[in-house]
């Protein structure tokens, strides 16, 4: 048994970056970028081991959560909720609260098999560790919207919009934070063409990037404790006009940059 024990925690352990086909690519002088260590044993590997069993934890429990709240659930029960945070969308209890575990599971196994099924033209193995807490915010993120569906089905009066919005936001912080330290790549980071060309286009994008994003996620939390019903819609202009931002920022960046380096 403790064999097996031993096994779970393991593989609970394993991240998709180690295994994917990856083809390597040289870290040009001067790029700016720093040279992050990712070997079997290094503060890498151990950060991307803690994070997947973190996140293996949050899958756990969702359905822990979801088999313990049915028997005290009404047959029918929002799942889907406007704008201005009025529920416009139902379901019966088995497939609302059952489902959302599904999903849960279904986006953790599309995130780990997601590196091994796609050609990677840059080498994602020293940003394991990076992929690892993005899979641990996106399911944490979602793991919380499982939460707040069971309380607001068994009748606590919650502010959807303000919750949703809170989320997003706190999200994107952690996107931002994460976004200085991620290497060029085609599967996470911002990856438009002239990023994807050149390192430098991607380092400082992703420098400016980061900070840009935190920047929207703060403006989205404190816009969500103040704006009410219209938290969602400045969520929305918020996310989408730093987005396009950033992209356009980028664009000119890359315009600016010596055709050698592209």
């Amino acid at each position: 048994m403790a064999q097996i024990a031993a096994l779970i925690w393991d593989a609970m352990g394993w991240c998709p970056m180690h295994a994917a086909p990856r083809k390597l690519s040289p870290e040009p002088e001067g790029s700016g970028h720093k040279t992050r260590m990712a070997g079997d044993s290094g503060p890498v590997a151990r950060r991307s081991a803690l994070f997947m069993r973190l996140t293996w934890g949050v899958v756990v429990l969702s359905w822990i959560i979801a088999f313990l709240a049915l028997p005290h659930l009404p047959e029918v029960i929002p799942i889907h909720w406007g704008l201005h945070g009025e529920a416009n969308g139902f379901a019966d209890k088995f497939s609302g609260i059952l489902g959302l575990p599904v999903i849960i599971t279904l986006v953790m196994v599309l995130m780990i098999i997601l590196p091994r099924f796609r050609s990677m033209e840059f080498s994602l193995e020293a940003f394991r560790d990076i992929y690892a807490m993005l899979i641990f915010a996106t399911i944490a993120m979602i793991f919380s919207i499982e939460v707040m569906v069971i309380a607001s089905a068994m009748g606590v009066d919650l502010p959807i919009v303000t919750i949703i919005s809170l989320l997003i936001g706190f999200l994107f912080i952690a996107m931002g934070g994460l976004m200085p330290h991620i290497g060029r790549n085609t599967i996470m980071g911002i990856r438009l063409p002239w990023t994807l060309a050149s390192e430098e286009v991607w380092n400082r994008t992703h420098e400016y990037g980061g900070r840009i994003f935190m920047a929207a996620g703060v403006l989205v939390v404190l816009g969500s404790l103040v704006a009410g019903i219209w938290a969602m819609a400045l969520m929305l202009v918020i996310i989408l006009g730093s987005t396009l931002y950033i992209c356009i920022w980028s664009y000119r960046l890359a315009k600016s940059v010596p055709s050698r380096d592209l």
